[in-house]
């Protein structure tokens, strides 16, 4: 069956990017992930929730490690990308902070990461980020008129793109999310999304959220990212959020050396645009390209 796992980083913040993140497996339906990620321990590569393996101000190393791998073991394909070019956080290269002390193990881990998903007979299909800077976000928003909607309709942008991309003997499967801004009726926007499909309400609850169709079973649910497939989908977005928010600071910092760097958290936010105001005006820089409405 297939199984993909969404999840997003940057939901709360008013700068820097909101990024989504897929993980698209084929695996059987009896496999225990949880002995996969046991396997994947003992070998030295930890998947787990992005915030129990990344804490702000820290080092990236061990969400890169994870990400790198699946990168590798993947056809590297699939980061769509959806921000302004003038963005200041903007970047085309993802993979260059710290990788080098990985590089002589690359390879060999990749094999390792790949075997032993092998072995329990699942295969890493593909790993799909969209990431949505200010100027995307707002428009967004406007288009959509909540924050939550939004995180919505971009997971199942990002779900109907994978199903796209996957052969359609592969198609039938279930899809692991987590919770979008407290809702739990989703049966609309799955309906939009998923024009064909006709889906049946199994259960609607604070904690989950279960439609089913023919083919394809959404999970909408509270902490999803103790789930192998949705864990690493966090430590995608995570990743590339942080990686972001790196460039974000220093380009500020390369006009304002003493610029605290910022998170992008509302209070702080507020802080650091009070304290680039005068040099966004001298560059030009409009507010919809740096601040988000919420």
């Amino acid at each position: 069956m297939l199984l993909i796992g969404v999840d997003e980083a940057g939901y709360g913040p008013n700068l820097g990017p909101l990024v989504v993140s897929a993980t698209a497996w084929s695996m059987p339906r009896d496999v225990d992930l949880s002995e996969i990620n046991e396997a994947l321990q003992a070998s030295g590569i930890n998947i787990a929730d992005s915030k129990t393996l990344y804490h702000g101000g820290g080092s990236l190393g061990p969400l890169e490690f994870g990400v790198w791998l699946a990168f590798l073991s993947t056809d590297r394909t699939g980061i769509s990308l959806e921000m302004d070019s003038n963005d200041p956080c903007w970047q085309n290269g993802f993979f260059n902070k710290s990788i080098t002390d990985l590089d002589w193990r690359a390879d060999e881990l990749a094999e390792t990461f790949r075997t032993t998903f092998e072995s329990f007979g699942v295969q890493l299909l593909r790993n799909r980020c969209l990431i949505l800077g200010a100027a995307a976000f707002n428009q967004r928003l406007d288009a959509c008129g909540s924050k939550g909607t939004l995180l919505s309709e971009a997971t199942l942008e990002i779900v109907r793109d994978v199903f796209a991309d996957v052969p359609e003997h592969q198609r039938n499967g279930v899809v692991l999310c987590d919770k979008h801004g407290g809702r739990n009726r989703y049966l609309n926007l799955l309906n939009r999304f998923f024009p064909d499909e006709f889906f049946c309400v199994v259960e609607e609850s604070r904690s989950l959220s279960v439609y089913r169709s023919k083919e394809i079973e959404f999970r909408f649910q509270s902490k999803g990212e103790s789930q192998l497939p949705v864990a690493l989908a966090s430590m995608f977005s995570k990743y590339l959020r942080e990686v972001l928010m790196l460039n974000f600071n220093e380009f500020w910092r390369s006009h304002l050396p003493h610029l605290k760097r910022t998170a992008g958290y509302p209070q702080d936010a507020k802080r650091f645009q009070t304290d680039i105001a005068d040099v966004q005006a001298k560059l030009g820089i409009a507010d919809d390209l740096i601040w988000r409405k919420k």
